[in-house]
Order: C-alpha cells, then structure tokens, then sequence
C-alpha cells in the first residue's frame, strides 16, 4: 500500500512515500514562504523516482495544523484534492503532535506563532494531555519551568532553547490511524487556532454554484425545507434556467449555504437561500444575499426591487429579510402545498 505523507505548516516542506509501514523515499529541507512552489513538484518527483504513478497511491497523511497559515493550507488543499481525486482516505494529523514523536517521557511541542506568541500542545506516547493552543510566550517559558522533566520539540531558537530531534515523516506515518481519517475530505479543515469557526472568524468564498456541488447543496436543501427539490430539479436550476443564478458560500473547500434567484426584467426574486446549521447567523447569508444584489445591480436593464415568499412561521427568516430592509406587503393563502400561508416581501433597490 502507497501512503502519500506531507507537511508544510513551519518552515520546513516534507514530502515522503510509504509503503506498508515503512517509508521509501523522502525530502525534508527548510523552504519558508516557498512550499507553494515546490510541494507539487517534490511529489511527482517522489513517484517519478521509485517507478509510480498518482494513481498508485492508496492514501494521503496531512499535517492540518496549527502553523504557517499559508503553508497549512498549501499542504491541505493538495491533500484534500488528490483524496477526492483518488477517492482514498485522507489522514489529518496535528502539526505539533508531529513533531512531538512516541518519546517515553511527555513532551511539549512547540512553533512560533509570532507577536511574541507559541503554539503548544503536550503530547504523552501520541496523546495530547494538552490540547493545542496559543500561549503569549512568558506563559509558556513559565509552564516549561513548572514541567522540567517533559521533553521540548520544535524549532526553538527564537526562545532561545533547543528542541529534540524532528522526525516528521516518521510521525505523519505512525498517526496515519482510523481516528485521524476524515469522513468527508474535502470537509476536512485547517486548524489555524488564530481563527475561530465557533465565532465566526473564518474564511468565506462565495461563487457560482458548479455541478460538483450537488451532493452539498442537496443536503443543506434536505436539512432546511419541508419541501426539499430534489437533485435534478436543482440540476435543472443550474443548468437549464436561463434566467437563474446559483451561488454557494465555502469554507475551505466545503459548501455551507447557497441562494437560487432569478432576475426577469425588472425585478429579481429569491427562490432559496439556506445555511448549514453551525454556520447560521456567522453572517453567511448576508453574503449570499449581497451577491444577488450585486448581480442585480451589474445588469443592463434596471432591477428595481427583490421579491420573495416566507413562511409565516419561519421568524428566523423573517427576522433576516426585515434587516435587509425588506417590508411585507401581504399574505399568500395556502402557499405552500401543507396549507400554510406565505408572507410575500419585497426589497426595493
């Protein structure tokens, strides 16, 4: 079995092969701000090297962070895109567990996390008796003097200590276990700690909606409505309306709300707009919204107003529309095909 191992959270970029539970070739060297430029590259070189192809790879291990926001997201978009690709499992592993090895005695990994601050986490024999997280540097120099006896991992020059010995590779290897397996790969997310998805302190890309995001959009539509479409009635959106617009919001790489509007003449009316649940109120739906509008506001002929129905007991919903200053105008008998009304309400621009 071909085990595809890598890691750019720090400075250093590692690629490496495994076969079994051995592994068969590897680069390791420091190349800062660079990974970029070269984590593809050393990879097909690896495989070129020992007689393989992409497809002879039947796993891939990660390192998912905390660490260099770049280099954490540079290692895991490849990784999440040859797992997808391939449809083989993915492996995400700490960045500080991989530094901390299988020693006897417990140990505290250590990066820098710059503005006079350190990621740590302490791990005992691969399991963390702290979980990782931001410490400001005096704290850490004091839990260090409190822990003597624990060993210190990482580059730490910059604290003026010395760190054992690195064996990334080795490590990536080793922890590539069922617990570490991501369900779904391309959900898999970068721990960068300095953001926080509970607080809505993440990254958000809104585009237009593609085929590939069906299976996602499906689901987050089955979650919201009483009525969901089904799968080739929002195929039939996306690729048959010639006057809809379908767009999705994606946090690294997993969808997590969409909007389906269409814009005739002059006017413009939202079909749908749903959220995944731990992402509400995280401000994903006024960007979805704020797409729409910009798209009204890009056409040649003038849109004037957005119209939608909601139902009446929807008041979340109700309570969105109304702060992006759309007003009720009347109620909708017997809307919806169980009975119940609809409030229709109209935004003018």
């Amino acid at each position: 079995m071909i085990k595809l191992l890598l890691d750019s959270s720090d400075k250093r970029l590692v690629v490496a092969i495994a076969q079994g539970d051995k592994i068969i070739d590897c680069v390791d060297y420091e190349a800062w701000q660079k990974q970029s430029e070269f984590m593809v590259l050393e990879i097909d070189n690896l495989l070129n090297k020992n007689n393989l192809t992409r497809k002879d790879i039947e796993s891939v291990s990660v390192g998912k962070g905390p660490g260099s926001y770049t280099g954490v997201r540079i290692s895991m978009s490849i990784a999440k895109t040859i797992a997808f690709a391939l449809n083989i499992p993915l492996y995400t592993i700490s960045s500080l567990a991989l530094i901390c090895h299988s020693f006897e005695k417990p140990s505290i990994g250590i990066m820098n996390a710059r503005s006079k601050r350190s990621y740590v986490g302490v791990y005992d024999k691969g399991k963390a008796i702290m979980e990782d997280c931001i410490l400001e540097n005096s704290e850490l120099l004091a839990y260090i003097d409190e822990h003597p006896d624990y060993l210190l991992c990482g580059d730490l020059a910059y604290l003026g200590l010395k760190g054992e010995e690195e064996n990334i590779a080795e490590e990536l290897l080793r922890l590539s276990v069922k617990e570490n397996e991501e369900e779904n790969p391309l959900g898999a997310r970068p721990v960068y700690l300095k953001d926080s998805y509970d607080q809505g302190h993440f990254k958000t890309i809104v585009r237009k909606m593609l085929p590939s995001d069906l299976d996602a959009v499906k689901s987050i539509e089955d979650a919201t409505f009483h009525n969901p479409y089904t799968k080739e009635q929002l195929a039939a959106e996306l690729n048959e309306n010639p006057v809809s617009g379908m767009y999705v919001a994606v946090v690294d790489h997993e969808v997590v709300g969409f909007i389906d509007f269409m814009i005739t003449f002059n006017s413009s009316t939202i079909v749908q707009i749903a959220v995944k649940e731990e992402f509400k109120r995280k401000g994903i739906g006024n960007m979805l919204l704020g797409q729409m509008i910009k798209d009204c506001e890009s056409k040649e002929d003038v849109v004037e107003f957005i119209t939608l129905e909601v139902r009446v007991s929807n008041a979340p919903a109700i309570a969105f529309y109304k702060k992006h200053k759309f007003s009720e105008i009347t109620i909708k008998k017997n809307y919806y095909s169980d009975g119940e009304d609809a409030i229709y309400m109209v935004r003018s621009l």
